[in-house]
């Protein structure tokens, strides 16, 4: 069974995990900040990788969006 999923359901899912991790990078620097360890190397690690992978999946989710699905698929043409 081929379960591909199109376009437009691939660029939601790429924007409900950059809004995911937009808010869990929120709730790390705010938890951070209380506790002291705002600076510590591992927090700071930490925040690139969220920051790349939140740069990532909305790019993602921005280009998908506004992909064509007809133009990679001849069968569903119009015209």
């Amino acid at each position: 069974m081929n379960m591909e999923l199109s376009t437009r359901v691939r660029a939601r899912l790429y924007a409900v995990t950059a809004v995911a991790c937009v808010v869990w990078l929120v709730q790390s620097t705010m938890q951070s900040n209380a506790d002291g360890s705002l600076w510590h190397w591992t927090t700071i690690v930490f925040s690139l990788s969220l920051l790349i992978v939140i740069g990532y999946t909305a790019y993602r989710a921005v280009s998908d969006w506004n992909h064509d699905d007809a133009a990679d698929r001849p069968d569903r043409q119009v015209g």
